[in-house]
């Protein structure tokens, strides 16, 4: 789920053009040269049909002969506007009220249509990860609304972006203050305190996020692992069977729910969340490998390496379901198949003593078979 995103259309523009030019105060024109009015009049003909590439080239014209033409640069930022050139635009609206329009219902609108185009300038940045530019474009916007929470929250996901969470922690703070009624700054703020292990912050901050909003079910996922870290996997299922309730499509809930299951040595209760996480989303490797190890606890050995090889076909370098593979394929006494995985997992350090051990008792076992020959 994503919190904040550039909207589809800029028909926000639109009422800010008609009837433009004809209300223009006759001494604010007589105060421009006949060419740059010229340049003027054809660019806002233009505008209104809609030729906005031409508008623009008429208007800098305007701009060009006089760089004092408030109205010409209200004229062209629309311009820039509609074409989706939003920091051009800011930046001729910045002009046109530095200069003064000649009419005080567009200058009082400009404020707003700043902030709004340096918050779409920023979610641009954003999407192509440019992250300082973003921040510097949400601050921009924010001069002009300082209350806008989704621009505070987005700076915090931009310092996320750049591996900065202290630097994110009090524009998360900043955000939730602006807007209490908006969910994602506690969501975040809980992620970041479980990061750091501060599992108890983590949780308060979850169940904030909840409580302002219940159907967010990104925060009841982070409270499950919070309660998961905390081993308190009962409590995880229970948080985790409302968050797959209110999403039945939440694949990650369903994969968390198989997992808690797991360590509660529930394996044979824990196939069917798994299940229905594959059925939502067959490429997912986490579910299918959760499901090889919930197999195995049901001594399911072949439905084990069915669900572990779906699993490393879809992730390379899968090491955890590497290990399955092998116990698997160890049980039902297949040791060359569990050598081979055994000693393709044994280069991550998570596995390495157990694969060694493992490949050991392998040899020890063959050695000893020989010698009854």
């Amino acid at each position: 789920m994503t919190p904040v995103s550039t909207p589809r259309s800029r028909a926000w523009f639109l009422p800010m053009v008609p009837s433009f030019l004809v209300l223009v105060n006759p001494s604010f024109v007589d105060a421009q040269s006949t060419e740059a009015v010229a340049h003027y009049r054809a660019g806002y003909t233009q505008l209104q049909s809609k030729d906005y590439r031409n508008a623009a080239i008429e208007l800098k014209s305007a701009v060009g002969l006089d760089s004092t033409y408030a109205d010409a640069h209200y004229a062209l930022g629309m311009a820039h506007a509609h074409l989706g050139e939003y920091d051009k635009s800011a930046a001729s609206l910045e002009a046109a009220l530095h200069h003064g329009v000649s009419r005080e219902d567009l200058a009082a609108r400009i404020p707003k249509l700043l902030g709004d185009l340096y918050y779409k300038a920023a979610l641009r940045s954003r999407q192509q990860h440019r992250f300082g530019e973003a921040i510097e474009r949400f601050e921009a916007s924010l001069r002009y609304n300082a209350d806008n929470a989704q621009a505070l929250y987005t700076i915090g996901l931009c310092h996320i972006g750049l591996r900065q969470p202290d630097k994110a922690m009090p524009v998360f703070e900043a955000a939730a203050a602006a807007d209490t009624s908006y969910p994602w700054p506690s969501k975040s703020l809980g992620d970041i305190y479980r990061q750091r292990g501060e599992l108890r912050l983590a949780a308060q901050m979850y169940e904030k996020a909840i409580l302002i909003d219940g159907s967010l079910v990104q925060a009841y996922a982070g409270l499950a692992h919070v309660r998961i870290a905390a081993q308190d996997l009962e409590g995880a299922v229970t948080t985790l069977r409302k968050a797959v309730a209110l999403d039945p499509k939440f694949v990650d809930g369903f994969v968390l729910i198989g997992t808690a299951l797991i360590q509660l040595q529930r394996h044979g209760e824990a196939i069917a969340p798994l299940k229905k996480a594959i059925e939502i989303d067959s490429k997912d490797a986490q579910a299918r490998y959760r499901l090889a190890e919930a197999h195995f606890g049901t001594g399911e050995y072949r439905a084990a390496i069915e669900s572990g090889s779906a699993a490393v076909s879809r992730q390379k370098n899968f090491y955890a379901a590497q290990v399955v593979l092998a116990d698997a394929h160890a049980e039902l006494g297949q040791i060359t198949e569990a050598r081979s995985w055994y000693s393709r997992a044994i280069v991550d350090s998570r596995f390495k003593d157990y694969c060694a051990h493992k490949l050991q008792e392998l040899d020890t076992a063959q050695a000893q078979a020989q010698g009854q020959r």
